[in-house]
């Protein structure tokens, strides 16, 4: 797999940061009306403040670009990805318009950044980090896309919440099939873990489950959830997961066992938390 040097750069910033860091949430609110916010917590989910609550439109992902220290905030109800400060929240402009309803984004292996669509063809979609539109990655589409990741082959997986099924695509795009078709009532974010496991959060069920490299079911990672949606790790490996149940960011440890509400029912007024991200405080 090829590694720009830009996406060389990113990776490299966050590795200079210390162990500290902040919790940032997204708040979809009453989903398509409002209120909406990007909230901010301390290492230990106290102390919230409304870190953005302009330009917001049903709120679905955040991703910090520490070069440029923006944070890129994708709007499932404008069709937009917004720019903003990283440290005040300011809104800076639209990093990316008209796309039908960006849900998840995330920095490919290319260095570029991919976007998942919840409506029309369903398609992945690349940007270049000055927010050009580099075209569709894939050709088959997956309806209410809301999860990717890539195996370390740089296979890329994506989930359709509507059709509570994994899709398969190989490192250019083209289409491999259904990967998991069974065991899901509404995926949304999915991750490998070292062990080469699938992880998928699945909103409509009680529990992130575990699939194998082959997508076999191996059984339920983390139970005890409803409405999960939004994952984070921290440096100790612990996992953050918004639990739009209750309101709230869990904490749990390596083996998926409860420690904590890290985040408390309503804190700082949040509703429906649907992402979560950690991001580290420079020294």
């Amino acid at each position: 797999m090829k590694i720009t040097s830009t996406f060389f750069m990113l990776l490299m910033s966050a590795i200079v940061y210390s162990q500290s860091y902040d919790i940032y949430v997204s708040d979809a609110g009453n989903f398509d009306k409002p209120p909406w916010q990007i909230l901010k917590y301390d290492q230990q989910g106290k102390n919230p403040i409304v870190f953005i609550n302009t330009h917001l439109n049903w709120p679905q992902d955040i991703l910090f670009m520490e070069g440029s220290n923006t944070v890129l905030i994708s709007n499932l109800g404008s069709g937009t990805i917004t720019k903003h400060h990283a440290t005040t929240g300011v809104y800076v402009s639209d990093f990316a318009k008209e796309i039908s309803g960006p849900t998840r984004i995330k920095f490919g292996p290319d260095g570029l950044l991919y976007v998942l669509q919840w409506s029309g063809n369903g398609n992945v979609l690349r940007f270049d980090l000055e927010g050009n539109n580099m075209g569709e990655f894939t050709k088959v589409g997956v309806p209410q896309s809301i999860g990717l990741d890539w195996d370390p082959k740089g296979n890329l997986y994506v989930s359709s919440y509507k059709e509570k099924t994994i899709r398969k695509y190989d490192a250019a795009g083209n289409d491999m099939g259904i990967f998991i078709d069974s065991n899901l009532l509404g995926p949304t974010n999915i991750w490998f873990d070292k062990e080469g496991d699938l992880l998928v959060s699945d909103y409509n069920g009680t529990a992130i489950k575990r699939f194998d490299a082959q997508g076999n079911f191996r059984g339920e990672y983390i139970t005890g959830l409803k409405n999960s949606e939004g994952i984070a790790f921290t440096p100790e490996g612990n996992i953050l997961v918004g639990n739009g149940n209750t309101h709230s960011v869990k904490l749990f440890d390596k083996k998926g066992t409860f420690l904590k509400d890290i985040i408390a029912n309503g804190s700082g007024d949040l509703l429906t938390p649907n992402a979560v991200v950690i991001r580290p405080k420079k020294q």
